[in-house]
């Protein structure tokens, strides 16, 4: 019976990883949006959108395939850790939108500014549990992808944030999975030297 070595990889050895998975998923996201866009017989943000969801989508797929072939390899400890680092992405893919669509509808005094200011909010709700009370963040991320699949329901109200609202929600189920992964393996038996 073989068993399969599992590795501690420290964070300066997962940063390739990262990356590579990243520029892969930037890439299939390109490729597929811009794919996708000549096949929509409409212009502008009706053409745009779907485009963009197709991309989001596709570059959801590549970065949960690189992040379950290195997972596989890992431990427990360095499986949390990628999630953790995942959350920092979905912050900034929830922040930088937000913060750019509260400064637009802010300047108008409308009250969709309020909108953008959610998501940033929302964004930073698991990462902030991440770090005050860890054992919280599945139930937090859960939280938060339910009101991620909310927008994504009410598309006809928010068609704008529905790129943006699927791909968060998505990265928020690559969290949960990739921590639900971590907690049924096994930790390692160590035997204390004496």
């Amino acid at each position: 019976m073989t068993e399969h070595l599992r590795h501690r990889f420290p964070t300066s050895a997962l940063l390739p990883r990262y990356v590579t998975a990243l520029v892969a998923a930037c890439v299939a996201a390109v490729i597929s949006g811009l794919g996708s866009a000549h096949f929509v017989d409409a212009d502008g943000l009706q053409r745009a959108i779907p485009a963009l969801l197709v991309a989001a989508v596709v570059a959801l797929a590549v970065l949960a395939a690189g992040a379950g072939l290195v997972a596989r390899r890992s431990d427990r400890e360095t499986v949390e850790r990628m999630a953790k680092h995942l959350l920092w992405v979905i912050f900034a893919l929830a922040a930088l939108p937000g913060l750019a669509w509260f400064a637009l509808w802010l300047s108008d005094g409308s009250a969709q500014a309020l909108y953008g200011l959610a998501a940033v909010v929302l964004g930073g709700l698991p990462l902030l549990a991440a770090f005050r009370k860890p054992a919280a963040v599945p139930l937090t991320t859960g939280f938060c992808a339910l009101v991620g699949l909310a927008a994504i329901l009410s598309w006809h109200w928010l068609f704008l944030l529905l790129p943006i609202s699927a791909a968060v929600t998505g990265g928020w189920l690559l969290v949960l999975a990739l921590l639900g992964y971590a907690r049924r393996r096994a930790p390692e038996n160590v035997v204390p030297s004496n």
